[in-house]
């Protein structure tokens, strides 16, 4: 059987215990993050980590947790920050693949490479099909069947929100991201694409540490 993950782990030469990514093993990423530190950064909307844990959760993890209007709109303005870098980043890879167990109930694998066909099956936005559209793909090419669609910004907002997980790996790149809330786990074999990435964030207001 084709194991996707495994071609995929191939294409990064320098990440020690990389096979261990997306296991069941809760703290199998970071132990893969501790053991490559030299390759390994993060994003942040914060400069620094906050030491004060109180005045953390009592502000800043508040955004959409305690439901109000106000909060909510407020996680949205760094939700925005963290979409526009990781969606510019992925922009620029040629050679791309998602990672989440939010993956499994639409598409039937927790890995799926973007694009997942040859004409795309990815969009970013409600999804709006004319009459002609829904019927060419329904019927779709004969002896194949039709591939579902992944609601790419949907399932990034899911990890932003603290909803579910994302890992995403820009093979040509040399970059895996690793997304859970408002926060992106690195971890870089290529310098000149760290670099690159820290560009982006720096135009969107979000800090590389």
């Amino acid at each position: 059987m084709f194991d996707l993950k495994k071609e995929i782990f191939k294409k990064f030469d320098n990440v020690k215990g990389i096979d261990r990514i997306g296991t069941d093993d809760e703290m199998a990423l970071l132990e893969v993050f501790e053991e490559n530190t030299e390759l390994t950064f993060d994003i942040d909307f914060l400069p620094k980590p906050m030491m004060n844990t109180y005045i953390y959760d009592s502000y800043f993890n508040i955004y959409y947790r305690d439901g109000s209007s106000n909060h909510i709109r407020e996680h949205r303005k760094y939700e925005m920050r963290f979409l526009k870098v990781v969606l510019k980043i992925m922009g620029y890879s040629h050679d791309l693949y998602i990672e989440s167990e939010d993956l499994e109930r639409n598409h039937g694998a927790n890995v799926v490479k973007i694009p997942t066909g040859e004409m795309g099956n990815v969009y970013l936005a409600k999804h709006k099909s004319s009459l002609a559209k829904i019927v060419l793909n329904n019927l779709g090419r004969k002896g194949r069947s039709k591939e579902k669609q992944i609601d790419l910004l949907m399932l990034l907002k899911k990890a932003l929100r603290d909803k579910t997980e994302v890992t995403i790996y820009l093979c040509d790149l040399k970059l895996i991201l690793f997304i859970t809330d408002l926060y992106i786990s690195c971890l870089a074999e290529d310098e000149r694409s760290k670099k690159f990435l820290e560009s982006i964030c720096a135009v969107e207001g979000l800090y590389v540490r």
